[in-house]
């Protein structure tokens, strides 16, 4: 321990925000899918939620990180064979580098999708029918498939979101194990099908990896995506086993791959990439993320290295919020300096910032970046007004 290295926690926080693509300040140029699938590469996922209260969640990183781009350019990339990107179970249901794939197939653990070890000898057999039927039509939704299949919907419909037919139970089961991926969403943002094969090409067919070797391969990645991280960050990023994600932690460390430091404030061990350089500054870009950016969805993390206590509020009862229903965090420089209550209302053409609240110390100066940026996201939604206030 002689050797260790003391950071402080702005230096800590410019090396997290830079490995999250949020130091430098967005330019107003065109965003390629190169950039894109670059970008997301990155941060190796976009977590997906069905809110659309502004957009889409896992359209939203990309604008903090790039400025406004055509959305459409993500989805190609998403319905594209062989693309770089897919999705697939990361942090949550997310976007995620085609080439993790395999290695996260290894290493999650939901039981609650992948129920095909109490399968029916009915729904085995059902599975078996939608592999076949899928290597003949690839980019289908579950509803094509029951229909096609002639698979009767369920009949008890008592739960409000787990109402799920045998294809659904099958097709959810088959995609947990990676034998079929997704080619894209449709516009009803239900999945679309197809063998992994002709979505990831060879990467699909791959025998499984070694644990261990997976394992080091996503404790890697998230070291990337984080900069500098506790051992729980980087076993919150992919929902990695805290022992698991430790242990190998130390492996690198004592390989030279990973340096543990000190960060004053923080009483936990902390992990920084090996050459990492730390920035000397973090551009003044004030940026909204959403509740499911990468950057914020570990609200441990985030209260730790930031000192920003943020809940989403969505499942609170409308009496009990304390800031709101759809609040993104606000960003300025390496400061987290407030939170935005944000709807788009697309029927009036405006994006309603109901409610803007100010961290304790923040200088109501920054007003006019908040506006600015408020109105470079109405632009990119389509809208034609921004409201603040209820």
């Amino acid at each position: 321990m002689g050797g260790q290295r003391n950071l402080s926690l702005s230096q800590a926080r410019r090396v997290a925000l830079a490995a999250q693509g949020l130091s430098k300040g967005r330019k107003e140029q065109a965003v390629t899918a190169r950039k894109i699938a670059t970008a997301i590469s990155g941060i190796a996922q976009l977590q997906i939620d069905s809110v659309n209260v502004v957009r889409r969640a896992h359209y939203m990183p990309m604008f903090a990180r790039l400025g406004s781009y055509d959305t459409g350019i993500l989805d190609q990339l998403l319905a594209k064979p062989r693309s770089p990107i897919t999705e697939y179970w990361a942090h949550e249901a997310s976007v995620v580098s085609s080439e993790l794939i395999q290695d996260l197939r290894v290493w999650q653990r939901r039981t609650w999708v992948d129920r095909s070890d109490g399968f029916s000898a009915e729904q085995l057999e059902l599975s078996d029918r939608v592999l076949d039927y899928l290597s003949e039509n690839p980019g289908s939704s579950a509803r094509q498939i029951s229909r096609a299949l002639d698979v009767a919907p369920v009949q008890e419909k008592s739960h409000w979101g787990w109402n799920w037919n045998d294809t659904k139970f099958v097709t959810e089961s088959l995609f947990a194990q990676a034998k079929i991926l997704s080619l894209g969403r449709n516009s009803q943002f239900e999945r679309r099908y197809a063998l992994a094969a002709d979505v990831v090409g060879e990467q699909g067919e791959v025998d499984t990896p070694h644990r261990q070797e997976a394992l080091a391969r996503l404790v890697a990645r998230a070291m990337d995506a984080l900069g500098i991280a506790t051992a729980h960050c980087v076993a919150e990023y992919f929902r990695l086993p805290m022992r698991a994600a430790k242990e190998e932690l130390a492996r690198q460390a004592h390989d030279g791959h990973v340096e543990e430091v000190a960060v004053t404030g923080i009483s936990e061990p902390c992990y920084l990439q090996a050459g990492t350089k730390i920035p000397r500054k973090v551009d003044h870009d004030l940026r909204l993320l959403s509740p499911f950016d990468s950057m914020v969805f570990n609200r441990r993390r985030l209260e730790m290295f930031f000192g920003f206590e943020y809940r989403i509020e969505i499942y609170v009862p409308e009496k009990l919020r304390r800031y709101g229903y759809y609040v993104f965090p606000m960003l300025y420089g390496e400061e987290f300096v407030g939170r935005v209550d944000l709807k788009a209302d697309r029927a009036k053409s405006v994006l309603h910032a109901k409610q803007v609240h100010y961290e304790p110390g923040i200088d109501a100066g920054i007003e006019p970046e908040l506006r600015a940026e408020l109105d470079r996201l109405a632009r990119w939604l389509d809208l034609g007004e921004v409201k603040i206030g209820l």
